[in-house]
């Protein structure tokens, strides 16, 4: 437990803090400096270790002026050593690995150069397959600092044109900070606070005589931030904070992550966090370095300035008491948070709270996982809930904390085939995914390769879990907590034509393009033929698009030819499309 006592500890505690600080700042050291992977302005959209949906980013986004082409050059010499064409996520991505010990990354690529043009396109006819992982041998495309190596572009989950760019450990694989590689990103611009977030911890712990989360609205004043309309802290027990900041860099609007993240108390560092490396393994645990419970509700992100005790995350640097603040007696304490970007630029915020004389009750552990002889925390042993037509089994470490957990049965909704249960709550976050397993007992033999687990989100629309039927039980595995329960998808993907029809004539169009789009389980394969021979056709996956580019080394020109597309849902349903067209 945190305890302030005298002034000599104060004094010894605010050294120490300043010597974290200044170490801390020189974390990641590196002597080496890349080119540029673009020859553009460098403005950046979004910054290294940025909170994202499940995971941390990985790298740095550089604008490419709200267009695709412009050319992507090697920043080191090296090899590449994996492509990576995928429908989703960095779609066409390359990966290369240099002497140096490091590997780099450029995503969301509009194409490759001609070189690893020819070798992609020669092993996706070889495997016919449009998504593919490739590891050519350190000679097969070598590349030169400064070569160019492809094109920027928007594929994959990419939200507008970009250029996604990672420097990686090649031994590790972490992701490293690239602003530490150079690249001449100018920001004078400090970070925007926001908000401030204030959590009593432990039963009978409150602020302002509430047990629940508290929200303040931050203001500027001067240089500095403090709370807004001069609201007063009133604490008893244990208590943490939370920050909503972002950062903006030069030339753009967009709201980035900060670099680092202090706060102190009465001169005492308690929390430390620093964005330079991370591990793809921990990327996960964002779910508790944010306030999950309010980003579901409110789509806010507030950074915890606090550690959950099965959070595992490397970028904290120290911590007093995981962050958690406590006093044996009342009075007056002083906080002060700094919130920096990478280049040192930096905005602080400054509040008082005063804790109020009472006793907080001890921390309150969860009959649900109070097992008998038990001698570790419970969420790192595995948990599993059974009752009447449903089985959940929770994973050792797939919790961040204690809770309690519930399971409430709200009866059988219109059209699915068991009652939907609501298993917990989803503002806690999983970081491993439980196992559902729901009774089918009324589901007729022959839509059993059709079931799945289907997700009640609290608006009442459907989606899949996905999952399967066997012995008698649909299963899957989620990693949310929510309403579930048993359906089935019988309904095949549709496929509609966008520029050719039956007896149509193709010349001089450079390709033939279709919308495929399914309701349900999702596309699960998509392949098309052209005169029985197996053609690449390339998927779209954000647009529903799929469509194959002419390529008149594999057609032979003014004839007739046979088209077949093919397209599988996750459950096998089927949608086919034939015609005939000339070329």
């Amino acid at each position: 437990m945190f305890r302030v006592s005298g002034f000599g500890f104060r004094v010894l505690s605010f050294v120490l803090s300043l010597l974290l600080t200044l170490n801390i700042g020189n974390a990641q050291q590196v002597d080496t400096v890349f080119r540029r992977p673009l020859d553009l302005p460098v403005l950046l959209s979004a910054t290294f270790a940025e909170l994202r949906a499940n995971h941390l980013h990985s790298g740095v986004d550089f604008r490419t002026q709200g267009a695709t082409g412009h050319k992507v050059y090697a920043c080191e010499q090296g090899y590449v050593s994996r492509i990576s064409v995928s429908p989703v996520g960095y779609g066409n991505a390359l990966y290369i690995t240099h002497p140096n010990g490091y590997t780099t990354v450029y995503g969301h690529l509009n194409a490759f150069n001609s070189d690893i043009t020819t070798y992609v396109k020669q092993q996706q006819y070889k495997l016919e397959r449009f998504a593919v992982n490739l590891y050519p041998d350190s000679a097969r495309l070598p590349v030169k600092r400064g070569d160019v190596v492809a094109f920027s572009g928007n594929t994959g989950s990419s939200g507008g044109p970009h250029l996604h760019f990672e420097v990686r450990d090649t031994k590790t694989e972490e992701p490293i900070n690239p602003l530490h590689f150079g690249f001449g990103v100018k920001d004078q611009v400090a970070p925007i606070m926001r908000r401030l977030a204030v959590y009593p911890l432990g039963k009978g712990s409150t602020v302002n005589g509430s047990a629940d989360r508290l929200i303040l609205d931050l203001e500027k004043s001067g240089k500095t931030y403090r709370i807004a309309g001069g609201k007063k802290l009133e604490i008893v027990g244990k208590v943490a904070f939370g920050i909503d900041a972002y950062d903006q860099t030069y030339g753009s609007a967009n709201r980035c992550g900060p670099y680092s993240i202090r706060l102190w108390v009465d001169s005492s560092m308690m929390f430390s966090q620093t964005m330079d490396r991370f591990s793809f393994d921990e990327s996960r645990y964002i779910n508790s370095l944010i306030d999950y419970d309010y980003y579901i509700s409110h789509q806010v992100r507030f950074n915890r300035m606090y550690i959950e005790p099965n959070n595992r995350l490397s970028v904290y640097d120290r911590q007093l008491d995981r962050g958690i603040t406590s006093f044996p007696d009342s009075g007056v304490h002083k906080a002060l948070v700094i919130v920096r970007d990478f280049h040192g630029n930096g905005s602080r915020l400054n509040f008082t709270f005063e804790y109020a004389p009472g006793t907080a009750l001890p921390a309150h552990i969860p009959e649900i996982f109070t097992l008998p002889g038990m001698n570790e925390s419970a969420y790192k042993r595995e948990f599993t809930h059974v009752q009447p037509g449903l089985r959940v089994t929770i994973p050792a470490d797939g919790l961040y904390g204690e809770i309690d957990f519930t399971c409430l049965t709200s009866g059988r909704p219109r059209g699915l085939y068991s009652d939907a249960y609501k298993i917990h709550h989803p503002g806690t976050p999983l970081h491993k995914a439980m196992t559902i397993e729901i009774a089918a007992d009324s589901l007729p033999e022959r839509l059993r390769e059709k079931a799945l687990v289907v997700r009640i989100e609290p608006s009442g629309r459907r989606s899949s879990a996905g999952g399967a039927y066997r012995d008698g039980v649909v299963s899957t595995g989620s990693s949310v907590f929510g309403e579930f329960a048993v359906g089935v998808d019988t309904v095949p993907p549709r496929i509609t034509p966008v520029n050719i029809k039956n007896g149509a004539n193709m010349r001089g169009i450079p390709s033939m393009r279709f919308k495929i789009r399914d309701d349900f389980s999702g596309i699960h394969t998509c392949n098309g033929w052209i005169d029985g021979q197996w053609a690449l056709f390339e998927y779209d996956a954000k647009n529903d698009l799929l469509y194959y580019s002419f390529d008149a080394g594999r057609l032979t020109e003014n004839t007739q030819h046979t088209l077949e597309l093919k397209v599988i849902d996750s459950k096998g349903n089927t949608a086919e499309y034939k015609a005939r067209f000339t070329r």
